[in-house]
């Protein structure tokens, strides 16, 4: 048993504990911070006294169906509380001071297992096919900021995470730079060039892992380096130039960063996360201006998560699971299988184009 008031003295040595062994970041710890002590705050509100190991699981479920009814919580938000809660509640000290057996999220919700085939239906409908891609990546283009365009071209290949995208430095994307900071493009156009994820900026943190971006995408980027190093200037004949601002080129040469704000420091998610739909509101503005007929409301579909999505989905009509699973950092396999979609003629035109290893 357990006393109401003392749970946040748990919690508390519960997230001193978790720094240690996980190393979360500091955003980390503060959402699920925020998570347990709502519960903690409900309980409160509620008059519940104390937790034991016969009212745990009801308080639990009075909680979930507290923040659906009465604060308007989404489902999938509110998956994430009770998460966070249960990881809490199952820890070493919580669990053997309430004397209760693990709880698991099935005993305070009915769990359904999604069928392989709908989890790919709803794979399809998150991502962008690859017309739709480019007219996202054409909008934003038209708009002309380089810096967001390479950073939108760079999920859209590569399918990294967020938080691996804001933490890349320069030196990560597998090419060599020149004394002035550019990247010194490759003399093929096909290839498809490394970008190295350190394991500090991968969710979990558990392993470096590899994937890769276009020669197109690393030429955008160059743009950008390009872009945040000059300034345009009018000259004597009125006619608007590029001119190095000397500072900016400077620091150019050995910046770490690689993709920054307008003050030169290294973006924040969140200001990746409003550069997308930014450009999603662009590009229904854009459908609805010229008459474009487009199943896709930009505004409402297209995220940060979409991307990644869209990426990955594009890598599986090509690369095999095992393949795709690598590049997207996935440690199951299942995750990574509702991105593959068979298609049987696709498979029959592989299958001839290879035809004569199957007649020696």
């Amino acid at each position: 048993m357990i006393e109401v008031n003392e749970l946040s003295d748990y919690l508390e040595e519960y997230l001193e504990e978790k720094q240690e062994v996980k190393n979360l970041t500091k955003e980390t710890i503060r959402k699920q911070t925020f998570n347990i002590s709502k519960f903690i705050e409900y309980l409160e509100n509620q008059g519940v006294e104390e937790l034991n190991d016969k009212n745990i699981k009801r308080q639990l479920r009075h909680y979930r169906r507290h923040c659906l009814k009465e604060r308007g919580n989404k489902r999938t938000t509110v998956k994430t509380y009770m998460m966070n809660i249960l990881e809490f509640i199952n820890s070493e000290d919580v669990q053997e001071d309430l004397q209760h057996e693990p709880i698991k999220m099935k005993d305070i919700i009915e769990v359904k297992s999604e069928d392989p085939e709908t989890a790919k239906k709803r794979i399809e409908k998150i991502s962008l096919s690859w017309p739709q891609s480019n007219f996202f990546l054409d909008t934003i283009d038209l708009r002309g900021n380089k810096r967001d365009y390479a950073i939108c071209r760079t999920f859209i290949d590569s399918g990294m995470r967020l938080k691996e995208l804001v933490l890349l430095n320069k030196t990560d994307i597998q090419v060599p730079l020149d004394e002035h900071g550019y990247y010194i493009l490759p003399d093929d156009p096909n290839e498809f060039i490394d970008v190295y994820l350190r394991a500090e900026t991968t969710k979990g943190e558990l392993k470096d892992r590899t994937t890769f971006i276009t020669y197109d995408t690393l030429r955008s980027i160059n743009d950008m380096i390009r872009e945040r190093t000059t300034k345009m200037r009018k000259n004597t004949n009125d006619v608007y130039r590029p001119i190095v601002q000397r500072k900016k080129a400077k620091e150019e040469e050995t910046r770490e960063e690689l993709f920054t704000t307008q003050k030169g420091k290294r973006i924040s998610k969140r200001g990746v996360q409003d550069i997308i739909k930014k450009y999603a509101r662009e590009c229904d503005f854009r459908i609805r201006d010229e008459g474009i007929e487009c199943p896709v409301d930009y505004t409402h579909s297209v995220s940060v998560h979409i991307l990644r999505h869209t990426a990955l989905s594009h890598y599986a009509e090509i690369l095999t699971v095992a393949e795709v699973q690598s590049i997207a950092g996935h440690s199951n396999s299942q995750t990574t299988d509702k991105y593959i979609h068979i298609d049987r003629e696709q498979m029959k035109q592989k299958l001839k184009v290879n035809s004569r290893r199957f007649n020696t």
